[in-house]
């Protein structure tokens, strides 16, 4: 237990750097959706969908690598040479991808149907050069095991990022500032400054930066990265290829109003995304380590099944406290709430893929990664194709579903062969229908006064924790004195 209670004590601390801002996020989505209207909230929701995409491009899935072949914090120079070499080397690319994006902005805006808002392209460009250069200083962090500096640089990108967004978009209307024409651009321009901040932050708490750089260290790392580069990528645009459908595809006559919908929506269910998020920053570095005890089979099967009973609880929770959330995003928003719990779904598979998959990587078979996500996203072009046209955005949300269950089922086959784990099938069945009853029966107090329906299905949530622990044979006590260890 004592190597679960340190990475579960890494995952509460890296979760402050994605908890935390994804709920002060809230703040955001909550003020976009009464600022803008659907259509607009569209713009915002299909450039951070380029986004998400292109960022998994421009690191070159370094992140994985630079663990792989950093080594423990214990050997610092090599370590300090791994860094310097993928610093250096992302710093030109990013700074690349920005003078290539700058020189063809007309070409790339017209092919994009932003002809006219060309500045949205290029703040989007230079949001993307900064972050991608910061990965290496934030992957540094983490591998030097400093949580706590890693978490309060990204809360306060995200503060500046808020508070820029509170200033352009309240405050300036109040003023006279504010320029109906320019709208959307307030938002990507907070997001710049915040990523400003970010990076000289990352880069001063970094130390010295060191002066190396070396082919022979970076050919090697980016030949391992390469099949997780393509894994990633796919599985980014496996994620976000729905926004793209739902832009082109939808029966819908306004499909920049259904797109603001189904993303606003979607920010409600990405609270599951979080947990995955707290477990990965963690995860990485831990089972990347050279101790035999970390890659035990029986060690890693405990994680998952622990992790699986987390998600559970939390994807019950936001079901129950789903009359709540819908407050978080404007009236007119809430027309699709309807897709929340297929949404729910999809990220509870996301999250179980990335544990179930992660033996390929500790195997040195990353080129399964491509051949699971390349098949989760030709699944999901297939299922986007048949039910998009028909079903709008819940076609899009039932494609995400099907993909990440494709894609489950098919790295727990074949990692049986490489690397078999012994989890508990039953275990993962009897708390997947135990959840599925709960929600059931939290749905019978909806007719009921919003107190009594609250306070109902709290106590529900509550007995579920209880059963299970029971499940695990874990009673209260036993669980208090190993919070009270050292």
């Amino acid at each position: 237990m004592g190597v679960l209670r340190k990475l579960a004590g890494q995952s509460a601390i890296y979760g402050l750097s994605s908890v935390v801002p994804r709920l002060l996020n809230y703040f955001l989505v909550t003020l976009h959706s009464r600022v803008f209207n659907e259509g607009e909230y569209g713009v915002i929701t299909e450039l951070y969908a380029y986004v998400a995409v292109l960022l998994i491009l421009l690191t070159f899935g370094l992140e994985t690598g630079f663990f792989r072949f950093a080594g423990k914090k214990e050997t610092p120079q090599k370590g300090n040479q791994v860094f310097s070499t993928i610093f250096y080397f992302l710093g030109f690319t990013s700074l690349a991808f920005f003078g290539l994006g700058w020189l063809f902005l007309h070409p790339i805006a017209s092919v994009l149907n932003y002809s006219g808002n060309e500045s949205l392209l290029l703040m989007m460009f230079a949001i993307l050069a900064i972050d991608a250069w910061s990965a290496p200083l934030f992957n540094r962090l983490r591998w030097q095991e400093r949580p706590k500096v890693y978490s309060g640089i990204k809360i306060i990108s995200v503060l500046v990022n808020i508070g820029f967004n509170f200033l352009f978009l309240l405050a300036y209307p109040y003023l006279g500032w504010y320029d109906p024409a320019f709208g959307v651009g307030y938002v990507l321009l907070s997001n710049l400054l915040g990523s400003g901040v970010a990076w000289l932050l990352a880069f001063a708490m970094c130390g010295t930066l060191p002066k190396h750089f070396s082919r022979k260290i970076l050919t090697p790392i980016l030949a391992f990265s390469f099949p997780l580069l393509l894994s990633g990528l796919a599985g980014t645009t496996n994620e976000f290829m729905d926004r793209i459908f739902i832009k082109w595809l939808t029966p819908a006559a306004d499909p920049m109003s259904e797109l603001g919908i189904y993303g606003a929506n979607g920010k409600i269910a990405v609270l599951l995304v979080l947990c995955v998020q707290m477990f990965k920053f963690a995860a990485e570095p831990f089972f990347f380590s050279s101790a035999d005890e970390k890659n035990d089979p029986r060690v890693y099967a405990m994680v998952t099944k622990y992790f699986w009973y987390f998600t559970l609880l939390v994807l019950v929770a936001i079901m129950f406290y789903l009359p709540l959330f819908q407050f978080f995003i404007g009236k007119s928003f809430r027309t699709g709430l309807d897709v929340i719990p297929i949404l729910l779904v999809a990220n509870l598979l996301y999250g179980l893929f990335f544990n179930v998959s992660f033996w390929y990587k500790l195997q040195k078979r990353t080129w399964y990664g491509v051949f699971f996500t390349v098949t989760g996203a030709a699944v999901t072009l297939g299922v986007n194709l048949l039910l998009t046209p028909l079903l709008s955005y819940y076609g899009a949300a039932f494609a995400r579903v099907a993909s990440y269950l494709v894609m489950c089922l098919l790295c727990v086959l074949i990692g049986r062969k490489y690397f078999p784990v012994p989890y508990e099938y039953g275990k993962f069945f009897i708390s997947l229908l135990l959840s599925l009853l709960w929600v059931g029966a939290g749905s019978l107090l909806s007719e009921m006064h919003w107190v009594v329906m609250l306070g109902g299905r709290s106590l529900l949530l509550l007995l579920l924790v209880y059963l299970l622990m029971r499940l695990e044979h874990i009673s209260p006590r036993s669980l208090l004195k190993l919070w009270k260890r050292k």
